[in-house]
């Protein structure tokens, strides 16, 4: 009897676990459909103008900083010791100033491409969660880094939901 009831507890794991394994498999390219969504195209020159934004700033600081340089060289030698010390802590703020806002600005941009993207984003990943939900679809592989395809393109229902052609 428990040698029975041990064999029926085995089969329906199994039977679980291959069920499981067995879900339904999709595949999508995301970004080949986020290129395709309305307004996506506008982000890249919006991008572009808020870096040329940070470039401006970032050389208005450094002609800043030249002329102040200039106009130290220039004067240095008739400066008393303690005017040419407060004009060289000065030009070292200053550069510092500059190297700072250089290391800064990768992770502006970043924020800002992030913020732009994001509500593209997460229409797409709705739209993809709904086909999954609607289609049946156990996992859904971006094929990106998909090095192999079994499943199901699921890019045209995702699309669809996305009133995209």
């Amino acid at each position: 009897m428990k040698k029975t009831i041990l064999v029926v507890m085995m089969l329906l794991c199994s039977a679980g676990i291959t069920t499981y394994a067995q879900g339904k498999y999709g595949h999508i390219n995301s970004q080949e459909i986020m290129k395709k969504m309305p307004g996506v195209d506008s982000l890249q020159i919006k991008i572009q103008i808020f870096q040329q934004q940070m470039q401006d700033v970032y050389q208005s600081m450094v002609d800043e900083y030249q002329i102040k340089k200039e106009k130290f060289d220039k004067e240095a030698g008739t400066m008393t010791t303690s005017v040419r010390k407060m004009k060289e802590d000065e030009l070292v703020t200053l550069q510092n100033r500059i190297m700072e806002f250089q290391n800064s600005v990768q992770g502006d941009i970043e924020e800002e491409q992030y913020r732009l993207l994001k509500p593209y984003q997460d229409a797409l990943q709705k739209a993809i969660d709904d086909v999954a939900k609607e289609k049946g679809f156990t996992y859904i592989f971006d094929t990106q880094i998909l090095l192999y395809s079994g499943g199901e393109d699921i890019a045209p229902y995702v699309k669809a939901k996305l009133g995209l052609k």
